[in-house]
């Protein structure tokens, strides 16, 4: 095919002629591909070829059913590529064969392939007797809004998992991403799609007038609110020093017994200093304590012998709780004042299935297999009671979020008691040299954007970072280094984002709007004929 017989109805013919096989291998090779448009890559052009290629190939299947199994395969190869990096937190374990790693990735592929699978069958379903030279507007809209409440819906059932959503495609860009402040990252998601499907077809003279038009001020739109809203500089809390110490101790020398007095004086000794101009905050990462100091008030003690005066040491730490009919684990955040004694403590409550807890509805299969000790070594972390705010004398109200609960949007903070910065601390050493904790870091920042709060990040191995309320790393430690991120606490914005306030309730009116107006015009260019 020449470029100059380049034109849509050429490109949907030569995917009609394809067989079904090579239907499937194009769909599941298109969703790799458009995985390579998120972090740390941001090849954004795969993003403009691939997703409306995916609406073509589902909507000229000869029946829903068809459809749904293109889209799957686009699911498959779109989230095996984007999260392989999963797999390493298992083989990382020394008695858990590499093979189970790829067997893992499959397996939550599969699940998540359900929901792109799902938005080909509904797309064609709805255009089932529509052809696509007639009613390509109305199937990109209904393509926009079932992806866009696909993202949302991945994001909420049993448990969600958000990661990777379209918005996240503009992590390259700190401007890009400030609109998040207004409609969040599914907003942020919905009009990437919208300027991703018009700047597909402004490769197409029919419609390049209006459609590259479009794009071109959509991304000036953007563009312009975010450099207007990000200030020139930084305001900082007073006489509040961070001090987050990132040892870069690997996950197979974390948990070894006899290592775990020699991990905890490694982080002891990159806190101590003798500087007391400031309060510090000192800051370790999830589990950096592996003893369960908040039964063990001498070990505190010790611990305490590094700060200062008005210091506070925050660090992770397996909790244990003795209760009369059974001893409960619980995966916790601690803060611990110069005396030793405990100011505070976090309990994290959205835990991640099958990696700290086993759902209760799959607990009879995997505990008569021996599959419970694979995932969560035979005892996995009870929930703790919900989100919270430390309100920690001397120090700003505190927001703690460990791990993975940063990824969820509109889901960080109290709202009966909203803190004035946000504390994420994870161990990303799960993950090794991966895309997974670039893409970890990113979505921090854009929590940080969303809330209008400063964020801090305590990763073991990387990426720990003090992130401004606009989402602009500050200072950070790369992967796979060690070191201390020292600074001040930035200072929250004075008014709240409209984020903040309304979480997806501008992006479900978008959503909502395009709906009507989609109607709207198919029932104009469909007149129902009027009955005898």
């Amino acid at each position: 095919m020449t470029m100059s017989k380049l034109n849509l109805e050429n490109i949907i013919q030569y995917l009609g002629k394809l067989t079904f096989r090579n239907k499937i291998l194009l769909m599941i090779l298109l969703g790799a591909l458009s995985a390579l448009s998120f972090a740390p890559f941001y090849i954004f052009p795969f993003l403009i070829v691939c997703y409306p290629l995916f609406m073509l190939m589902s909507i000229i299947s000869d029946q829903p059913k068809y459809a749904f199994y293109k889209g799957f395969s686009f699911g498959f190869g779109h989230f095996f590529a984007g999260l392989y990096w999963i797999g390493n937190s298992v083989i990382v374990e020394a008695d858990i064969p590499n093979w189970v790693g790829p067997i893992m990735v499959t397996f939550i592929a599969i699940y998540l392939s359900l929901f792109p699978g799902l938005v080909a069958y509904v797309l064609k379903y709805i255009h089932r007797n529509h052809t696509v030279s007639k009613n390509l507007l109305n199937i990109s809209i209904s393509f926009i809004v079932l992806w866009s409440f696909s993202e949302w819906l991945r994001g909420m059932l049993f448990t969600g998992f958000p990661w990777n959503l379209m918005g996240y495609i503009w992590g390259f860009s700190d401007i890009m991403l400030q609109s998040t402040a207004i409609w969040g990252i599914y907003g942020l998601g919905l009009i990437t799609l919208i300027l991703s499907i018009l700047a597909f077809f402004a490769l197409f003279n029919r419609w390049r007038i209006i459609s590259a038009p479009v794009v071109i001020l959509g991304i000036i739109g953007l563009y312009s609110f975010g450099s207007s809203r990000l200030p020139e500089t930084i305001e900082y809390v007073e006489q509040v020093n961070l001090k987050v110490v990132q040892a870069n101790i690997q996950q197979k020398d974390k948990w070894p017994y006899e290592n775990w007095s020699k991990n905890l004086i490694t982080h002891m000794d990159m806190s101590d200093d003798n500087k007391a101009e400031n309060k510090d905050i000192i800051i370790w990462p999830e589990t950096a304590v592996i003893y369960s100091i908040s039964e063990e008030p001498l070990r505190r003690d010790v611990m305490s012998s590094i700060l200062n005066e008005e210091d506070i040491l925050l660090t992770g730490f397996p909790r244990r709780q003795r209760d009369p009919d059974q001893t409960r684990i619980f995966n916790s955040l601690i803060a611990i004042n110069k005396e030793g004694n405990i100011e505070g403590i976090y309990d994290k409550s959205h835990l991640v299935p099958f990696g700290e807890y086993i759902p209760s509805f799959i607990t009879n299969i995997m505990i008569p297999l021996g599959l419970d000790k694979m995932f969560t070594g035979g005892q996995g972390f009870s929930h703790g009671e919900g989100i919270k705010t430390l309100n920690i004398d001397g120090m700003p109200s505190v927001g703690v979020l460990i791990c993975y609960e940063i990824i969820f949007p509109g889901q960080v903070t109290d709202p009966e008691n909203r803190p004035d910065w946000l504390l994420n601390i994870t161990n990303d050493a799960w993950y090794g040299e991966s895309t997974g904790p670039y893409q970890h870091v990113l979505q921090t920042r854009v929590r940080a954007i969303e809330e209008g709060l400063p964020l801090v990040r305590s990763a073991s191995t990387g990426i720990s970072a003090i992130i401004d309320p606009y989402g602009r790393i500050v200072d950070q430690i790369g992967l796979n280094k060690r070191g201390v991120v020292e600074g001040a606490l930035p200072q929250k914005l004075l008014e709240r984002t409209l984020y903040s306030f309304l979480k997806e309730w501008i992006f479900t009116c978008i959503g909502v709007t395009l709906i009507i107006v989609n109607i709207v015009l198919l029932r104009r260019r469909h007149p129902q004929k009027d009955k005898a």
